[in-house]
């Protein structure tokens, strides 16, 4: 090895963001719309969490990043529904945080590849149908098609 400069990893530090960009986006910009709340009291370090409320926000289901249920939330009007309504509600809304949260971390994964050169579309397929990470998209629509499905009928009434 010898004649050759030793590596130093201060100077092929990995920047985040896209070739080009001033600055260097943070992959966690790529959450986009699913934008987090930042719970600074949760283990005393920043946790991004993720809430999906009912359409009469009387139940509202927050997940951490990976999915996993942070807490769950009632108004005082959740009294007017049945203990079995009101469990249904809860496990519908939390599995719904939680594909919303793994959904955030599906785009900064992609986000992450994406500045290392790898293909957007094909990264992001892997991680939705091999790791199964639902897309954002995906996520978005399973949220719409149960909205749909269980409110639609309870405004018409």
């Amino acid at each position: 090895m010898s004649g050759e400069a030793p590596w130093d990893d201060d100077e092929d530090a990995l920047e985040f963001g896209s070739p080009g960009d001033e600055g260097g986006a943070s992959p966690l910009d790529a959450i986009g719309e699913y934008s987090p709340i930042f719970d600074q009291g949760y283990e005393r370090s920043q946790t991004a969490l993720f809430t999906i409320t009912n359409p009469a926000g009387t139940v509202s289901a927050t997940a951490m990043l990976g999915g996993r249920l942070h807490r769950v939330e009632l108004s005082a009007n959740a009294t007017d529904m049945t203990e079995t309504q009101l469990a249904d509600e809860i496990v519908v809304l939390a599995g719904l945080a939680a594909q919303k949260a793994q959904a955030a971390q599906h785009a900064v994964v992609v986000q992450l590849m994406r500045t290392m050169g790898h293909d957007s579309v094909m990264t992001s397929g892997y991680i939705e149908h091999d790791l199964g990470l639902p897309s954002p998209e995906t996520a978005e629509a399973r949220r719409a098609d149960v909205f749909a499905a269980r409110y639609a009928l309870r405004d018409e009434a």
